[in-house]
C-alpha cells in the first residue's frame, strides 16, 4: 500500500539520465542540463528503426527538499556550540536498466554531499543515516534505509562524501514508461530534525 511520501514538497532534481558505460560518479560532475537535438533524414522506415531502438525514459532522481541537509547536535542543546556535525546533499545521478521479462526496472542511485564537523564532536568518525525511495504519483511506494559513512582525516573539519545505491528494483508492470517514477534520496530525520530544518537557514559551520 502505497503512503504519501515526507516531508512535503517537490523534489530538487538533479540530473536524469538513461545511460549505459558511464559511472555514477562521472554522472556527478557532469553539467546538470544536458540537452541537445537531431534531425534524421531519409524514409519513414529509418526514423521507426530510430525510435525503437531509442532508450527507454528512466524514472527521474532528486533530493528531497526538506531532507537535503541534517545538524547533529550532542544533547545539550541547540546553540552553535553543540553542533556534532552537518551534513547536506548535493546532487544526484541514476543510471537504469528495463528488464521487459520481469516487468521491472533496475536503478543504480549515487548522490553526494558535504558534511562539517562541529564544535561538539567527540570522534572524527560518523555513519549519518540516510533514505532512497521510489515514488509514483507523489506516492511513496518502496523506502530503503541506509547508512553513509564518513571519517574526518587528520585535521580536517570538512569532508566530502559519494554514495552509492545499487540495483534497486521497480515493479511497473504493464508499463513501459520509467519516468512516470521518481527516485528520491535524502537523510533520514527525525521529527525534531526536520522541525529544526524548517526554523533555521542553512549555513556552513566553516
Amino acid at each position: 500500500m502505497p503512503f504519501p511520501i515526507e516531508p512535503t514538497g517537490l523534489p530538487r532534481h538533479a540530473g536524469v539520465f538513461s545511460v549505459r558505460g558511464l559511472g555514477l560518479a562521472a554522472l556527478l560532475v557532469m553539467p546538470l542540463a544536458l540537452g541537445g537535438c537531431s534531425m534524421f533524414g531519409g524514409s519513414d522506415e529509418a526514423v521507426d528503426v530510430v525510435e525503437k531502438d531509442a532508450p527507454k525514459p528512466c524514472p527521474t532522481v532528486g533530493v528531497l527538499g526538506g531532507a537535503d541537509h541534517v545538524t547533529l547536535f550532542n544533547g545539550r542543546g541547540k546553540d552553535l556550540t553543540d553542533v556534532v556535525l552537518r551534513a547536506e546533499i548535493r546532487k544526484s545521478a541514476l543510471q537504469c536498466e528495463y528488464d521487459s521479462d520481469n516487468s521491472e526496472i533496475s536503478v543504480n542511485v549515487a548522490f553526494d554531499g558535504t558534511v562539517d564537523l562541529g564544535p561538539a564532536a567527540t570522534s572524527r568518525e560518523a555513519n549519518i543515516p540516510g533514505f532512497v525511495a521510489i515514488v509514483r504519483n507523489g506516492y511513496m511506494v518502496t523506502k530503503k534505509p541506509l547508512d553513509i559513512p564518513v571519517t574526518f582525516e587528520g585535521s580536517a573539519r570538512t569532508v566530502k562524501f559519494l554514495k552509492t545505491v545499487e540495483d534497486t528494483t521497480i515493479p511497473i508492470g504493464g508499463e513501459i514508461n520509467g519516468a512516470n517514477y521518481e527516485v528520491i534520496v535524502g537523510f533520514q530525520l527525525t521529527q525534531e530534525q526536520l522541525d529544526y530544518n524548517k526554523k533555521v537557514p542553512t549555513t556552513p559551520l566553516r
